[in-house]
C-alpha cells in the first residue's frame, strides 16, 4: 500500500492538469485514510479483549468485597 501512495505521489507530482491533480490528490487522501482506519480497527481488535477481561475481573471483585 506505501508502494502504491509514492507511486501516486510521484506522478502527481509529474501531472501538470488541475483535474488530474485533484483527482489523484483524491486518490492519496483516500489511501492514507484507509490506511489509518486499518491501523484503527487493529488496535481496537488486540485492546478490546483486554478491556472485556479487565471489566469482568474488576466487575466479579466488586460482587465479592
Amino acid at each position: 500500500m506505501f508502494r502504491e501512495i509514492e507511486a501516486l505521489q510521484a506522478k502527481l507530482n509529474e501531472t501538470v492538469d488541475e483535474d488530474e491533480q485533484r483527482a489523484l490528490e483524491e486518490d492519496v487522501t483516500g489511501k492514507i485514510l484507509w490506511l489509518c482506519w486499518c491501523g484503527i480497527c487493529a488496535e481496537v481488535e488486540e485492546l478490546l479483549p483486554k478491556v472485556v477481561d479487565y471489566l469482568r475481573r474488576e466487575g466479579n471483585m466488586r460482587d465479592h468485597a
